[in-house]
């Protein structure tokens, strides 16, 4: 089985940013997607420049902070302050735009590629971009650029229309109460039973310890750090090769197409 650990948050904040470049430097994490409109963003743009970041992705994000687009252009995805509306809120919104999802999501790519990122894939924080109309803004935009992304029926069934390449499986436990070292084996043993030729992709979340920028930022902090010390020990890498599980990022499942002609 071929394991894709994906770092969430690049770019939410500097302790994010780092804990996300030890689990890279590692090696169970070899991918992250990074978010162009966070505190933490140029930072993450300057570690990505010291070649510190193998592989990078877009976190499109429409739940948090303010919109790249002018605010006109946006107007039902974000509130009187020009700030996104909470997760909450946006899916339960029966007037969001799917025009405007585009075009925010545009921008925010546009954002990404002029930083000199080499996107190779995408992903939406929250898991925003599953649910309609986000969910078929986000498939055309998917398709257009003609690069992998996550799957976008875990919350919600069903990917029809999406052409692009994803994870056979993307599980979403190894998350707060989810997060320990025997959870996660537990976790990818399951993975394994079910596709030992697949390709299976996880979320994570670490950042360093010294995370107190994250507050007031997000309410997920206190396990951000237990993440990047299991994803970072010798204890996971050696289990991961005992049982035969290769860490990998979105790069393969764009070779993996290519070899499928």
């Amino acid at each position: 089985m071929k394991l894709i650990m994906n770092a969430d948050d690049f770019g939410l904040s500097e302790s994010v940013n780092l804990g996300i470049v030890a689990c890279l430097e590692a090696g169970v994490v070899k991918s992250t997607t990074v978010m162009m409109n966070q505190k933490g963003t140029d930072h993450a743009i300057a570690l990505y420049q010291q070649g510190l970041v193998p592989e990078v992705g877009l976190h499109f994000t429409v739940t948090a902070g303010r919109p790249l687009s002018p605010l006109h252009q946006v107007s039902s995805l974000v509130d009187e302050q020009g700030y996104f509306i909470d997760r909450a809120t946006l899916m339960t919104k029966h007037d969001v735009c799917e025009k405007e999802v585009y075009r925010e999501l545009k921008a925010q790519y546009r954002a990404a590629i002029d930083a000199g990122f080499a996107i190779n894939h995408i992903d939406t924080h929250h898991f925003a971009g599953v649910f309609a109309p986000l969910k078929q803004a986000f498939i055309r935009f998917a398709n257009e650029v003609d690069i992998p992304v996550r799957r976008v029926d875990s919350v919600v069934s069903g990917q029809e229309g999406l052409k692009v390449a994803t994870p056979d499986s993307f599980e979403i436990d190894f998350f707060d109460h989810g997060v320990s070292l025997e959870q996660l084996k537990v976790l990818l043993l399951g993975c394994l039973e079910k596709a030992p030729n697949g390709t299976v992709e996880l979320m994570c979340h670490p950042s360093n310890q010294h995370n107190a920028d994250l507050k007031g930022v997000t309410g997920y902090i206190d396990k951000r750090y237990t993440e990047q010390q299991i994803l970072t020990s010798p204890e996971l890498i050696a289990w991961l090769e005992s049982h035969q599980i290769e860490c990998v990022g979105f790069d393969e499942l764009t070779h993996q197409r290519r070899q499928l002609g």
